[in-house]
């Protein structure tokens, strides 16, 4: 049996039903009304305008459930990518906006329809929250590093995805790299799309063309900015031309990975 999920306070409900309600970006009545039913939610008053419906629906299954687990069960069916698949635009804009509103919850709905927990927020500073005004860039977190230590970056990648965070990892730009000139893509990426490039530092990282390209285009970044932009996270002692020994830096020698995610989350925030 499904472990059982509190219940949505009200003023949480009520954000996520205009959102998935919209006039304008929500669903159809046609669509509430199956997804509810879909849901085993009885649809109370399917006669009011489309949030109000979709409120009472969600708040009558609360109060005799005591418990959110169908009304969890709507929202990922309302996210199901199948549904998007001709307007891609749209599942990321309703994503995005339930989300902002799940943290305070602590939940967040995933690009698959699942659910992660998350640390509770209270107020709206989080980057869930500003990410329109805080994240204007394509990428909050754009990793640079050798093939040799692609385990590690995957797995610190994976991670930050998971979390919402917008980042740059090779693996998951295949489409948008194929046919590409990588030489100035990648340039352009690592100098101007991220709010922050993680560079990988390892003694292979130091050796490799396309590595040195992607730091060069950091440090141009770096250069021109009165802000940090480079974190290193090294792997050993290597040094790195044109990155100051007085540069902050993790070891991950003396650390792992779950700190090094919670600390770029806690970078973002600033």
């Amino acid at each position: 049996m499904p472990t059982k999920q509190p219940p949505i306070s009200s003023d949480v409900l009520e954000n996520i039903c205009r959102v998935i309600a919209d006039t304008d970006t929500g669903l159809t009545g046609t669509e509430i009304g199956r997804i509810l039913a879909e849901s085993n939610i009885p649809d109370t008053d399917p006669k009011l305008t489309k949030w109000k419906r979709l409120f009472n629906a969600f708040a009558h299954y609360q109060n005799k459930h005591n418990c959110s687990n169908n009304i969890l069960t709507f929202l990922s069916r309302a996210m199901k990518p199948v549904r998007y698949v001709d307007n891609p635009e749209l599942f990321q804009h309703r994503l995005l906006e339930l989300n902002k509103r799940l943290c305070f919850v602590g939940l967040r709905i995933t690009e698959t329809a699942s659910y992660n927990k998350i640390e509770k927020t209270s107020t709206i500073t989080d980057p869930f929250i500003n990410s329109e005004t805080k994240s204007s860039n394509d990428y909050d977190i754009a990793i640079s590093f050798a093939g040799e230590d692609r385990e590690i970056a995957e797995e610190i990648a994976e991670k930050l995805k998971s979390s919402g965070i917008k980042v740059f990892y090779d693996a998951y730009e295949k489409a948008t790299l194929w046919g590409k000139d990588l030489y100035e893509h990648l340039n352009d990426v690592y100098k101007n799309k991220a709010t922050f490039c993680l560079m990988v530092i390892s003694n292979k990282y130091r050796e490799k063309q396309w590595t040195n390209h992607e730091r060069k285009a950091a440090q141009a970044r770096a250069f021109s900015q009165n802000k940090e932009y480079i974190l290193p996270l090294k792997l050993d002692d290597t040094e790195i031309p044109g990155l100051n020994e007085t540069i902050g830096y993790i070891d991950l020698r003396h650390s792992d990975t779950n700190e090094i995610v919670e600390l770029l989350k806690s970078k973002l925030k600033e």
